[in-house]
């Protein structure tokens, strides 16, 4: 509690400073400190997100998918493309100096999102392994399965809306809401949020899944989307697209693949949508930034 300055403490201050001058100088910086000080914490702004803040690596691994997720110290991947494409995936992660993984997330059991996960398991201790309710029994999907029971790891299927943290980021499992003939609906799908800035990872989602998400009124909401399914005709409906409202979309695809990645069916639909597209085909490994207020792609 504060009290009023007396007319009476001055003239007994300016008494003390004429006979000590050296420690009354003293006394006027440290409580001039102290004011100055007071009046900083009482108008700092409330900081919701580290200065560092989030990044996404949406990793060229050619024909399939894989995203390492950093924040914080924390570190996320989502799928690993082929096998061979494992110590790719492998290489680009040491490269940034990491040598824990948080979380490994196996969207689903197709060898060019769980092939390169192997190699990852056998390179790096991780604490967690999310995969697919529904994730078949294609053979890397098994032999992934062996590798982590050899790691003496498990594996563990997300519940609906279960949320975990990543550094100064949370994210959310919104799907698969039930099993499909259709292996790529069974795609784990996760919302990432950092600040005010949303991530979309849809795995193979295709628009079967993608409307069953948005009837089930489910936050798709994103400023980055990576699209379903390497960009096929098939997947990022009009509804869906605006529904997410993305501000950029990443597609991962190999260069001249044998699919036609992306379809231009869909670069229409993105471009109607009024979204900035970015791709693993024409630009390698690409990453985008948040500071939990925008985000921007940075130099790879």
């Amino acid at each position: 509690m504060s009290r009023k300055v007396k007319k009476s403490d001055i003239n007994k201050f300016a008494g003390f400073a004429k006979k000590y001058p050296l420690a009354a100088l003293v006394i006027v910086v440290i409580a001039a400190a102290v004011l100055i000080f007071q009046h900083a914490s009482e108008n700092k702004p409330t900081v919701t997100v580290p200065m560092d803040g989030l990044y996404v690596h949406y990793i060229d691994v050619g024909q399939g998918d894989s995203e390492l997720v950093c924040c914080g110290g924390q570190y996320m991947l989502i799928d690993a493309g082929t096998p061979s494409a494992g110590s790719t995936v492998v290489e680009y992660i040491r490269d940034l100096g990491i040598n824990k993984l948080d979380y490994v997330v196996c969207t689903h059991g197709h060898a060019d999102h769980c092939g390169g996960l192997d190699a990852v398991v056998e390179s790096f201790d991780v604490d967690t392994i999310f995969t697919s309710p529904y994730a078949g029994d294609a053979a890397s999907y098994l032999h992934f399965v062996e590798t982590v029971e050899s790691a003496q790891l498990t594996l563990e299927v997300p519940d609906q809306g279960a949320q975990y943290r990543l550094g100064e980021a949370q994210f959310e499992f919104i799907g698969p809401l039930e099993d499909h003939k259709n292996v790529n609906d069974d795609s784990l799908v996760i919302r990432l949020t950092y600040g005010d800035t949303s991530f979309l990872f849809t795995g193979d989602m295709t628009a079967k899944a993608e409307k069953e998400l948005i009837e089930d009124c489910a936050n798709v909401k994103c400023d980055v989307l990576k699209v379903g399914h390497h960009g096929s005709s098939g997947s990022s409906c009009y509804q869906f697209l605006y529904e997410a409202e993305p501000k950029i979309a990443v597609i991962s695809c190999g260069k001249d693949n044998d699919y036609g990645h992306p379809h231009e069916e869909t670069l229409s639909r993105l471009k109607d949508a009024g979204v900035t597209v970015y791709r693993t085909d024409e630009l390698g490994s690409i990453v985008i930034f948040s500071d939990g207020m925008a985000v921007e792609r940075k130099a790879a």
